[in-house]
């Protein structure tokens, strides 16, 4: 086989593990928005979608839980010590954060695990979601000594429509 032939058989199979992965995957889009797991870990609990999955990994600041439908829609709780900082202390922190290629569209408050939380809607489109045009929610709040930041991620198209999903995760998330 020559150089050519062999470049078509690579293509040729890529095409066909992609189209492959679409049929597969557009079964889970048939489940039911209310089929729901749970989940529990390290104090913390919530309920996600049943056709997403999740996954934790530690960092040296502390746990990451990354409860996602694909590579663009996700959402992160992130659980990091306050090192003894106020919640005055670490609201000011996350302020002053800068995200490059991120643009702040509002923040606000609501009540996330029975306290106040505090939320930043934020735009983007930077390279680690391939210049995609992107919504990013961050909602902060301080228990136990430890800040808890969640963080939803999806394009700015599929937002509203993943908006549910997130829901069913925020409603549900309980930290103790």
């Amino acid at each position: 086989m020559n150089k050519r032939g062999g470049f078509l058989a690579i293509i040729g199979s890529i095409i066909l593990v992609v189209l492959v992965s679409g049929c597969i995957g557009s079964s889970n889009i048939a489940k039911s928005n209310n089929d729901t797991k749970n989940f529990t870990f390290n104090n913390v609990s919530f309920s996600y979608p049943a056709n997403w999955d999740v996954s934790v990994s530690n960092d040296d600041t502390g746990p990451i839980i990354v409860v996602s439908e694909d590579y663009y829609t996700q959402i992160q709780i992130m659980i990091t010590p306050t090192y003894g900082m106020s919640e005055e202390g670490v609201l000011k922190e996350k302020n002053l954060t800068i995200y490059p290629g991120w643009k702040k569209l509002l923040s606000d408050t609501l009540i996330l695990n029975n306290q106040t939380a505090y939320r930043t809607l934020f735009r983007s489109n930077d390279i680690i979601y391939l210049f995609k045009d992107m919504r990013h929610e961050e909602i902060v709040f301080v228990k136990n000594n430890n800040t808890i930041t969640i963080l939803t991620t999806a394009p700015s198209e599929n937002y509203n429509n993943k908006k549910q999903s997130f829901e069913t995760i925020l409603d549900s998330i309980h930290v103790q």
